[in-house]
């Protein structure tokens, strides 16, 4: 879309939003909306067990709400 190809696409939010030549004119209809639900877990052989643990924990504090919907994504 970018560099002029193709004149209409479809993608998540999150990864067009951002990318200069893209203008983003607004969400599906509802009806035909896809959602996707991230989900984070930490692995058993993980080496750094803690820093994982945090960094999940981290990311699931609701004040950090208003920098994912800057990123085109809505807090779980």
């Amino acid at each position: 879309m970018a560099n002029g190809e193709v004149e209409l696409g479809f993608q998540q939010l999150s990864e067009l939003m951002h990318l200069a030549g893209i203008d983003v004119i607004g969400p599906l209809p509802e009806a035909i909306q896809i959602v996707t639900i991230f989900a984070a877990a930490i692995c058993a052989t993980c080496t750094q067990q803690q820093n994982a643990a945090e960094f999940v924990s981290f990311l699931a504090l609701p004040q950090n709400g208003a920098a994912k919907r800057r990123h085109g994504m809505e807090p779980a």
